[in-house]
């Protein structure tokens, strides 16, 4: 198993976004893959039978997503590259409370080096997941409603970090700081580095699983 980076950030936060650009700019430098915690655990669930598509993940049972979850987890564990994590800390389920991203045996699965949580101001996100073509049936949520979201995502990665040990970054990507947001995740990549035990083949956005 190579080093894992948890890369969070609530949806609209402009975490893919900013994760694909920096992985651009390290990719001959820094051997990582990227790797999307929702497509593998999605994967999981069709071939259990359970969902149909990824907004049906957020109506399964607590008990359901912790197995999914874990199982997941497992997966990714066993990939013997260095891995770039995008996931989410905290799960908004459909009845509106929340659920962890990660469970304390996953974390000591995974044992993560880094968590790299990505923010932006309430009004960036509801209005990035307005425009978000890709999501037709996504809930579009208040102000409020989003702060609250974010705060617990931030006491979600707090609690992650201080149960493995590991870094834990807070990077603001609002309009206009862009390009400060992604020196900042490569500077944070550059300090982590790489486990030189992984495998070398490369793997970017589309393919990895």
């Amino acid at each position: 198993m190579g080093k894992i980076i948890i890369v969070a950030g609530v949806p609209g936060a402009g975490k893919s976004t900013l994760l694909i650009e920096a992985w651009k700019r390290v990719e001959k430098e820094l051997n990582y893959s990227i790797v999307s915690f929702g497509t593998e655990m999605l994967n999981l669930c069709k071939e259990a039978g359970l969902v149909s598509d990824r907004d049906e993940m957020r109506d399964l049972g607590p008990d359901v997503q912790e197995e999914m979850q874990w199982r997941t987890a497992k997966r990714i564990a066993e990939r013997p590259e260095n891995v770039l994590l995008d996931t989410h800390c905290a799960i908004k389920t459909g009845s509106g409370s929340y659920l962890p991203g990660f469970t304390p045996r996953m974390l000591e699965r995974m044992s993560p080096s880094a968590i790299i949580l990505v923010d932006a101001h309430e009004a960036e996100i509801r209005g990035r997941r307005r425009l978000d073509k890709s999501r037709p049936y996504r809930t579009i949520e208040s102000y409020e409603d989003i702060l609250e979201h974010k705060l617990i995502n931030r006491a979600y990665a707090a609690a992650f970090s201080a149960r493995s040990g590991c870094l834990l970054r807070i990077i603001q990507n609002n309009t206009g700081e862009f390009e400060t947001a992604v020196e900042e995740f490569v500077g944070t990549m550059r300090f982590i580095g790489v486990d030189s035990g992984g495998s070398s083949g490369r793997q970017g956005p589309g393919r990895s699983g």
